[in-house]
């Protein structure tokens, strides 16, 4: 019994230093969302544990090595990422033009407002070792795989050929990210406004090109039929 009460009270004060690591490491990350908005997507480890308000060993206390808290740090942001558009990818309703709008201005305005940490996440993937997989590109593998459940639910309901559907979205995900990168990394003649306007538009004419194929036309400003159950 008493060994059983000692074995008790060592897993008691492991569980709880283990959930104060976790709770340490959150702060941390949560500390180097602030730093990497601050300093930039190069802001160092000095910059991150100076925000978190603990010297820089101690901070390796929390995380093995620099990949590890880039690894922490990206998945973070990729959660912040998915909060804002999954939201408006689940279950839409409207106008062709509506949907579009609201999914496209969703991304532009999480990217506007969140340009620095996005950066963080490319250019330190692009240090990491060969093969290995960026968090932005996970990103971009999120939206492009909801948006085909999207659009095989709808060319499925509107007799249109949903093979085309994969094609469709990766397309379109890679041209509303590149265009919205350029767009932030080199501002041009256009507002935000105008921005997803016109990429709101780019991505309707793909859409409707695939529908016409089939002989499907659709006005852009009619609401859409209700897709009969969970596109995902």
């Amino acid at each position: 019994m008493a060994d059983g009460g000692r074995n008790a009270g060592v897993d008691g004060r492991a569980a709880r230093w283990a959930g104060h690591r976790e709770k340490r490491r959150a702060e941390i990350v949560t500390a180097a969302l602030s730093a990497i908005v601050e300093h930039g997507p190069w802001a160092s480890t000095e910059q991150i544990a100076d925000r978190a308000g603990v010297s820089r060993p101690q901070l390796y206390r929390h995380f093995s090595d620099a990949d590890d808290l880039y690894n922490a740090v990206a998945h973070q942001v990729a959660e912040l990422f998915a909060a804002e558009i999954v939201p408006v990818l689940s279950r839409p309703s409207g106008s062709p033009r509506e949907i579009i709008s609201g999914v496209v201005g969703t991304f532009v305005a999480w990217m506007a407002d969140n340009a620095s940490l996005y950066d963080y996440m490319v250019v330190r993937a692009a240090g990491s070792a060969p093969g290995r997989r960026g968090q932005a590109a996970d990103m971009r593998l999120q939206v492009a795989e909801r948006l085909c459940a999207l659009f095989t639910a709808y060319l499925d309901l509107l007799g249109a050929d949903s093979r085309h559907a994969d094609t469709l979205a990766f397309g379109v995900a890679g041209m509303v990210e590149s265009a919205t990168v350029r767009w932030l990394t080199v501002p041009g003649a256009l507002d935000q406004e105008q921005l997803v306007r016109r990429l709101t538009s780019a991505v309707w004419a793909l859409f409707d090109d695939v529908l016409r194929e089939a002989g499907v036309e659709l006005d852009p400003d009619v609401p859409l039929p209700e897709l009969p159950d969970d596109p995902e």
